[in-house]
């Protein structure tokens, strides 16, 4: 049956930083020595980044515990390269766990302090590192892009490790894409590169070839780098890669039915798993040996292994690979003809791919068993539903190649056609060169037979003269009448001078119209000019009105905004005072009263005595109930020590029992503004209610650092989460408020969520 091939799972490895290899305990007791015997801060600040670094991938506990003391000492001593490297460390254990989004988060900070220290090499890290984190949330186009530009910066500086993890993690992106060419080309290039400079982590390069050769059904070759990888990593005792390359290798025989050599390597992997404690190791293993046992028919032993898979995945709080095993458990279900049971598993794994992304693998395996257990429940028309998804997917990869082929193909007739485009233009050129030729022979052959023309011409000429001296003595003859004419000549040229003159005056008057239109056009010109001139300071004028308006606006604005806030928390003082020497007083006398006349009074039964003793356990609460609320509406905290005190008090005042709440602050040693102060305390109150209200978590934390100008708070939670999206149509009094309050401080607030992955509200702000 043509499905098993993609129950196994597989595993790709990353590289998420130079120095952020597999755990090695031996490097870790290393650097803790080191650690140990250290006596310069900023050498105590890299070694516990390093540390940190070492256990990302497999231990979030400690990668948290030595990068916050580095972040702490580094803070402390505005050291901003080691503040960066614990941003990525923290980052990096974020990408292991599969949450991109709180990792951009940290590699958007990281990145920001690179620029500002022109440190081209670590922010092409930090730029290759949000790529693996853009793929993590199947957004390739964006990871493309990041890792393309971290492999110009690591190309201008002839860095070779840079390269190596750039195209090491450009091979996985296309191989999960399912574009297996691309990807081991990528692979090749980032092998040649660990041969090179004599890399260690070599094994993780030729294991992943292997897998895309094993995918190209390439087993003898896919083998060959198996055993190479780990070769390679039992040099540096990589338990981690050794099993990875083990399990991979164990999907072969398994693919060939040697399940005898399979099952051999698939406990071997899982003991090397479990050596490092690697989660998603033993995950996949389990997996692997549930798949292997519903293709032997031991659908029992099956079903236990898968859920154990499903417990590690719960366990590890991610949702990789999920999606396959619960449609395994539902394929074994199927087989063993308990279909209801079947069917619920097989919703339950489209609903995990389609919320948290899978790969097409997966899709198919899901669509293919669910047309199969549609068939055998005789759902026919849903059968075929799946049945078409399915073949959509196998055939994915054919239409990928024939769409390539046909784009190859247009380009070819594009270019054949611009060059029998160019031949025409230049043929055309010929023609029109050799007509403009034909064109001046013709013009050349006229001025020819003009010249005949003229020669002919002055030959007639020639011959006129020699007439005119035969006519010669007939003009003397002629000469006197021609005297006569003369004298009428005169007459007739004294009219023309005459005719001559009126002509000239009459061209004087209309070179003097012409002037005066000339002087009337150049006025109308200038008459225009001047209005658009006028115009123009008339408009620029209207401009700075209206920016003054605009301004007189906003500065009414942000006077109303204080008094609002101001009347507020003025309010609240007066509630509080009120409640307190009032409300709070006459409780406390009354009580007082009660307890004074306690002796005086003579119960007659033991319900007089309950009664009066839940009277004054009710006027006891009272007087708790009016402090309590006397402190949250101004808390002396707040105004005796200043935010920090009053948000551990407030915080301190929560049930623990429902959720755990962490508190870390930094720079607050200082008192800050007043003004400052309240607003914030005012949004940290309505954020953690919001958390308390809405978010059904089990788990906050709360970050309040300030540095020379400015103070950020980060307040993360781990509950149902929200579309962002729904932000901007929301009319709630309580986010309009948080938002409101921090424009007054003129700073910012974001909020990073999605449903079902907890919720980051981000407030920043001048002091």
């Amino acid at each position: 049956m043509r499905g098993f091939y993609f129950i196994f799972c597989m595993i790709v490895l990353l590289f998420c930083n130079a120095t952020a290899k597999a755990q090695n305990v031996k490097e870790i007791d290393s650097l803790k020595q080191l650690l140990n015997k250290a006596t310069h801060d900023t050498t105590q600040i890299n070694l516990l980044n390093h540390i940190a670094f070492a256990y990302s991938q497999t231990d979030s506990a400690n990668t948290f515990l030595y990068a916050n003391k580095a972040l702490e000492k580094a803070t402390l001593l505005k050291f901003k390269k080691g503040i960066a490297r614990s941003l990525e460390a923290r980052a990096n254990n974020y990408i292991y766990r599969t949450k991109p989004l709180q990792a951009l988060v940290l590699l958007n900070e990281a990145g920001d302090i690179w620029l500002s220290l022109k440190d081209d090499l670590s922010y092409g890290a930090v730029l290759r590192n949000k790529g693996q984190a853009y793929q993590a949330l199947f957004k390739y186009t964006e990871a493309i892009a990041l890792l393309e530009k971290a492999e110009n910066i690591f190309n201008s500086k002839n860095n070779n490790v840079g390269l190596n993890t750039v195209y090491h993690t450009l091979g996985s992106l296309y191989g999960e894409k399912g574009d297996k060419e691309k990807a081991i080309y990528y692979f090749i290039k980032s092998l040649k590169i660990q041969e090179v400079i004599n890399d260690k982590d070599i094994g993780a390069t030729q294991n992943n070839l292997g897998k895309l050769l094993y995918e190209t059904k390439n087993y003898q070759e896919a083998i060959k780098y198996y055993n190479q990888s780990i070769n390679s990593s039992k040099q540096i005792l990589d338990y981690r890669n050794i099993g990875i390359t083990q399990l991979n290798i164990a999907n072969i025989y398994i693919t060939q039915l040697d399940y005898k050599n399979g099952i051999n390597l698939l406990e071997q992997s899982l003991q090397n798993f479990n050596k490092i404690k690697f989660k998603l190791g033993i995950q996949t293993c389990y997996n692997n040996l549930g798949a292997l046992n519903i293709r032997t028919g031991n659908y029992d032993t099956a079903i236990a292994y898968l859920k154990k898979a499903m417990a590690m995945a719960k366990e590890s709080q991610t949702q990789s690979g999920v999606a396959l095993v619960e449609q395994n458990i539902g394929y074994a279900y199927t087989l063993q003809k308990n279909y209801p049971e079947a069917l619920g598993w097989f919703r339950e794994a489209e609903i995990t791919a389609d919320k948290f992304g899978t790969n097409q693998y997966t899709y198919g395996e899901i669509y293919n068993h669910r047309a199969t257990l549609d068939s055998a429940m005789g759902n026919f028309e849903s059968a075929l539903k799946y049945r078409t998804k399915f073949q959509e997917i196998t055939d994915k990869s054919t239409n990928e190649r024939v769409t390539k082929q046909v784009t190859e193909m247009q380009t070819k007739y594009e270019t054949e056609k611009k060059d029998l485009h160019i031949n025409i233009l230049n043929k055309t050129d010929s023609i029109k060169s050799l007509q403009i030729t034909n064109q001046q022979l013709a013009i050349n052959t006229n001025l020819y037979q003009i010249s005949k023309q003229k020669l002919a011409l002055a030959d007639a000429n020639l011959a006129l003269i020699n007439d005119s001296f035969l006519l010669a003595t007939q003009n003397g003859i002629i000469l006197k009448n021609q005297l006569d004419s003369t004298q009428k000549e005169e007459r007739i040229g004294s009219l023309n001078k005459q005719s001559q003159i009126q002509n000239l005056e009459l061209s004087n008057q209309k070179l003097e119209v012409t002037r005066k239109n000339i002087i009337i056009t150049v006025i109308v010109v200038l008459a225009a000019m001047g209005l658009l001139l006028g115009y123009s300071f008339y408009r620029r004028y209207k401009l700075q009105q209206q920016t003054k308006l605009q301004q007189e606006i906003l500065k009414q604005q942000d006077i109303a905004t204080k008094a609002i806030i101001a009347a507020e928390e003025t309010e609240r003082k007066r509630i509080a005072t009120d409640l307190h020497d009032g409300v709070g007083q006459l409780m406390s006398a009354a009580k007082m009263n009660l307890s004074a006349i306690e002796s005086d009074l003579n119960f007659t039964s033991i319900t007089q005595k309950n009664a009066y003793d839940k009277a004054m356990a009710l006027v006891d609460e009272g007087c708790k109930e009016v402090r309590a609320v006397s402190h949250n509406m101004m808390p002396n905290a707040l105004l005796r020590a200043g935010l920090a005190s009053a948000v551990r008090e407030f915080l301190d005042n929560l049930n623990s029992n429902v959720i755990k709440i962490n508190l870390y602050t930094d720079g607050l040693n200082e008192r800050i503004d007043s003004n400052t102060e309240i607003i914030l305390y005012r949004v940290i109150q309505e954020c953690v209610n919001n958390v308390i209200k809405h978010a059904k978590a089990t788990l906050l934390d709360i970050s309040i650092v300030k540095e020379s100008d400015n103070i950020s708070v980060t307040i993360e939670d781990n509950g149902v989460g929200f579309d962002k999206t729904l932000l901007k149509n929301d009319t709630g009094i309580g986010l309009k408020n948080i938002e409101t309050r921090m424009a007054f401080l003129k700073g910012s607030v974001e909020w990073e969520s999605q449903p079902g992955k907890g919720t980051l509200v981000m407030l920043h702000t001048n002091c």
